[in-house]
């Protein structure tokens, strides 16, 4: 178990012992220092030290306030369809993270063609300039930077800041929070001794609240979620929605099936931020999850790692290995063309957002970002 395993499994309260209490008051600590941090940038910002960037297209941030899987790429990509079945040109901004890309700018899509490939643009990025080919996706430390050679190159009517709530670089016209429902707050603890990237009580300056995997929780469970949500920002719009599989397709494929799990023995792999959903919808959709095998967010796979699926998927005498889109943009192709001539079926399930009982409200949502501006 390496460092970051063992810490997370104190944070958890998964470790006890004299070694994981004296850890936990060294990240409380820490977790103070990170919170004043963040409470200075705040007020540089509000007392007009530090500026926002106000850019010529309007700007909708979609973000968390918790470390991992919530379901923002879902949302981006709903996003941008929305908005580009209305006729309104789009460009994504994405850090780009993990990306094997040190420059200030990166241009992973232009619209037309993919630039880069996963490992130069990182995995999400890549994944969505694959399933959104009409988007540019640019790529960048600086969301300033980003956003103005994006609004002078492209010129488009809406940029949405993937992974945007905590940067306040670019003046934003809505902000949008993705928040999910199987893990809303972790442990109400700031980093590192939670999962809060900032207080709670920061989600008062949100604009919409979309809860995601709502389906995989207690109707009550959802409604305390909801309440909590409404002491914190009264004014700000709730939609739940749920991750709805749409799909199923061979790694060395492109071309789609329906998915049909039934009875199926399956093994269980993904490198995502919360892995235990991707398993239960797996089970959902009928599957026997055999086994699984877990991986750190945004990994990116070996070759040695790949033959260990595979030993694994035998040994335990699997049906097929599934996995999620974006680990698919993180195992390199020539692994791909291997894979493509083993005899268990290695597959990808497509999984999109879809909104649940709160039609109605994202439409008004679109709607009120259409004629929105910040300044």
């Amino acid at each position: 178990m390496g460092v970051e395993d063992y810490l997370l499994e104190v944070v958890q309260g998964n470790k006890t012992g004299i070694v994981a209490h004296i850890l936990l008051i060294i990240l409380k600590l820490l977790s103070k220092i990170y919170g004043v941090g963040i409470f200075i940038r705040k007020k540089l910002y509000q007392w007009g030290f530090k500026k926002e960037k106000v850019l010529a297209a309007k700007v909708i941030s979609v973000g968390n306030i918790t470390v991992g899987g919530t379901g923002k790429t879902p949302l981006v990509k709903l996003l941008a369809l929305t908005l580009l079945e209305a006729d309104y040109q789009v460009v994504i901004l994405n850090r780009g993270y993990k990306a094997d890309f040190s420059g200030d700018i990166g241009v992973v899509s232009d619209g037309k063609s993919i630039l880069m490939d996963a490992k130069q643009a990182g995995d999400e990025a890549f994944m969505l300039a694959k399933e959104l080919p009409q988007v540019p996706v640019i790529i960048g430390p600086a969301r300033k930077q980003t956003g103005t050679y994006a609004s002078q190159r492209f010129k488009p009517d809406f940029i949405i800041l993937d992974d945007g709530f905590q940067h306040w670089q670019v003046a934003r016209d809505y902000d949008l929070v993705v928040i999910d429902a199987t893990n809303p707050f972790d442990n109400g603890e700031l980093l590192p001794r939670g999962l809060l990237r900032e207080p709670v009580s920061s989600l008062d300056r949100a604009h919409a609240f979309l809860l995601t995997k709502s389906d995989q929780i207690k109707q009550s469970q959802l409604t305390e979620i909801k309440h909590r949500l409404i002491e914190i920002n009264p004014a700000a719009t709730i939609i739940t929605t749920k991750h709805q599989p749409t799909y199923l397709r061979k790694l060395v494929s492109d071309r789609k099936q329906e998915v049909d799990l039934t009875d199926q023995k399956t093994l269980a792999v993904s490198g995502i931020g919360n892995p235990e959903s991707f398993e239960q919808t797996l089970v959902d959709l009928g599957a026997e999850v055999v086994d699984q095998i877990r991986f750190r967010d945004h990994h990116q796979y070996s070759k040695d790692e790949i033959v260990e699926i595979f030993s694994l998927a035998s040994e335990v005498n699997v049906d097929r290995i599934i996995t999620t889109e974006k680990d698919a943009v993180s195992i390199k192709p020539q692994l791909v063309a291997e894979i493509g001539q083993e005899r268990i079926d290695f597959d990808v399930l497509g999984i999109e957002m879809k909104i649940i009982n709160s039609q109605n409200k994202f439409s008004d949502l679109v709607s009120k970002m259409e004629v929105a501006r910040c300044k």
